[in-house]
């Protein structure tokens, strides 16, 4: 059976949860959303479809839905949706907002998993001590193997988020009340070596560099990628995380995540 992934990973915790899941798939091709977001209709002959994504304010992120929106997927009789986060289904809406948009589509949304793992937005908490972030990514990595093994015998597992609607009602308005308003809130320490790590890592392109610093545009994804990404922690986001730790997941390189764009 043919499969397509399609993910969306800023610091790397649905790009491993991808390539697990490909591992244990036979035909499968991996693709970066980021890398086909301008590309209008997608199409794609796989009879097997996923997604996998991390959760955003409780649901997806406006790059997925809209990339969703745009999908045909022609001979598809399996989809699925991973969701990755550092909390649990009980504080998500993203599953059931992928199964409502493919709904929109004319399509069924066969399963559905969630990944608790290490929550990369320090604006809200620091991270965990390493050594309750390596047991916490071990125990994701289970999930990741139960995950794959349920898709690869084309499992109907659709995990549910009993309290999705109103976090659903979150996401939407911090899409359409804050984020367009997030960029304001980064900002570059003196710390800054002009190197172009937050540039190149930005999955929209939403940073250019100006007299050798970020400046950040108004479509950014809220994603933090360039945050954690930064050799110096130079970039902060808002008040909160100067002096917190910054964040990949330990098997995923920066250029793991900057090579589609090569």
């Amino acid at each position: 059976m043919k499969t397509m992934i399609y993910y969306f990973s800023a610091t790397g915790n649905s790009l491993h949860v991808a390539r697990k899941i490909a591992a244990k798939l036979e035909k499968c091709t991996l693709v970066s959303i980021p890398e086909v977001s301008d590309s209008g209709t997608i199409m794609t002959d796989a009879e097997r479809v996923g997604f996998v994504f991390p959760t955003h304010y409780f649901g997806l992120p406006p790059l997925v839905s809209s990339f969703i929106s745009r999908l045909k997927a022609v001979n598809a009789s399996y989809l699925f949706a991973v969701a990755t986060s550092g909390s649990n289904r009980h504080l998500s809406s993203a599953i059931r907002q992928a199964a409502m948009l493919l709904t929109k589509q004319g399509y069924k949304l066969n399963a559905g998993f969630h990944i608790d793992m290490i929550s990369s937005y320090t604006p809200l908490s620091d991270l965990p001590p390493r050594d309750k972030l390596n047991g916490k990514l071990e125990q994701a990595d289970l999930a990741i193997e139960k995950a794959a093994t349920a898709i690869s015998i084309v499992s109907g597992n659709l995990e549910a988020e009993h309290f999705w609607l109103p976090f659903h009602a979150i996401n939407k308005y911090w899409q359409q009340k804050l984020l367009p308003h997030a960029y304001r809130k980064f900002s570059c320490t003196d710390a800054c070596i002009s190197c172009g790590n937050c540039e190149t890592v930005c999955p929209v392109n939403n940073i250019t560099l100006h007299e050798g610093k970020p400046q950040w545009r108004e479509k950014c994804q809220e994603c933090l990628a360039c945050l954690h990404f930064c050799p110096v922690k130079s970039i902060e986001f808002g008040s909160h995380t100067a002096g917190r730790k910054r964040y990949h997941h330990p098997q995923i390189t920066y250029n793991d995540l900057i090579s589609p764009k090569k």
